[in-house]
C-alpha cells in the first residue's frame, strides 16, 4: 500500500492545494485549515451552508497565504503580530484566534454574498483533541475533528459501483490518499506509519452534505453519494462513515509514493 495522494486545504472549506511532501506537525499538515471564514458570531462558516466556498482558491507556502476568486487575489504575509484577538467556535470547541485585516473579510463577504470574517490559527490559539491517553494533549487548528483524514482509493471505487454516477475523490476532502488493498480495510487499523510519521487514535470520518458539493463549482449535485453511502455505511449512531481520522504522534514528512505500515 503506498500514498497516491496529499491535499491540504489552507482555508476551511476553501479549494484543495495538491502536494507531493506534506509536512507534519503536532497540530496536523503544515498550513492545513490555518485559516477560517466566520460569522459575526464568531461560530465557523463552511460548504454546508455555503457551497460557494469550494471556488475559494487558497495556496499555502511558508512565507504567505494567497487567496482568489474571480479576478480578484490578494497575498495574506504569515509574518503578522496576531494582535487582534477575537474568540472564535469550531462546532462545541470555544478558543482564541488571530482577526486578519478587514480588507481581506470585505473582499470575501462581498464575492460569498454574506458577512464573514477572516481568521488565523495563531501562536497563542489552543484547541485540544480529545484523546485516550490522558497523559497526551495533542491540538487540531481548524479541522472538524481530527488533524488527518485518510481515504482508501478502493473504498471509493467500491462505492462508486453501486453509484448511478461516480463520484470524483475530492468531495471527501481527504489530506492523505492510500492506494489499498480492499475495501474500507482502513477501517480496521489502529496504528499506522508513513514516511517517517506515526498516526493513532482512529475514528471513523462521519460525513455530511458537504460530498454532494461539486469541488470545482460549488454547487450541490443532489444527495449523492450520500443517499448511496447511507445505504450500507450507516453506525448505529446514525452517522454515515467514510474514510479515517487520525492524529500525528510525531512530526515529519510524508510523500507520495511512501509505503503505508500497519503497526497494529
Amino acid at each position: 500500500m503506498k500514498v497516491s495522494e496529499l491535499n491540504i486545504y489552507p482555508l476551511k472549506s476553501g479549494r484543495a492545494q495538491s502536494l507531493s511532501l506534506m509536512n507534519i506537525t503536532h497540530e496536523g499538515p503544515e498550513g492545513d485549515r490555518e485559516w477560517m471564514l466566520v460569522d459575526e458570531a464568531g461560530k465557523f462558516v463552511s460548504q454546508r451552508t455555503l457551497a460557494k466556498l469550494a471556488t475559494v482558491n487558497a495556496v499555502y507556502d511558508p512565507t504567505s497565504l494567497t487567496l482568489a476568486f474571480e479576478k480578484m487575489f490578494f497575498k495574506i504575509g504569515r509574518k503578522t503580530s496576531f494582535s487582534r484577538e477575537v474568540k472564535v467556535q469550531v462546532w462545541n470547541d470555544s478558543f482564541t484566534a488571530a482577526l486578519e485585516p478587514d480588507l481581506y473579510s470585505q473582499a470575501l463577504s462581498q464575492y460569498l454574498g454574506v458577512n464573514v470574517r477572516l481568521v488565523r490559527y495563531a501562536p497563542y490559539s489552543q484547541r485540544r483533541v480529545l484523546s485516550t491517553n490522558k497523559d497526551w494533549k495533542p491540538e487540531v487548528r481548524f479541522a472538524d475533528a481530527r488533524p488527518v483524514l485518510l481515504v482508501n482509493t478502493k473504498s471509493l471505487e467500491d462505492l462508486n459501483s453501486r453509484m448511478p454516477a461516480p463520484v470524483p475523490m475530492n468531495r471527501f476532502r481527504p489530506n492523505i490518499v492510500i492506494d489499498g488493498q480492499k475495501a474500507y480495510e482502513e477501517d480496521t487499523w489502529k496504528r499506522i506509519k508513513i514516511g517517517n510519521v506515526y498516526l493513532s487514535q482512529p475514528k471513523l470520518s462521519a460525513r455530511c452534505k458537504i460530498t454532494t458539493i461539486d469541488q470545482q463549482s460549488g454547487v450541490s449535485q443532489g444527495m449523492e453519494p450520500l443517499a448511496t453511502l447511507a445505504n450500507y455505511r450507516r453506525d448505529t449512531s446514525n452517522r454515515v462513515n467514510f474514510g479515517t481520522l487520525w492524529i500525528p504522534e510525531n512530526d515529519g514528512t510524508i510523500q507520495v509514493n511512501d509505503a503505508l505500515e500497519i503497526i497494529s
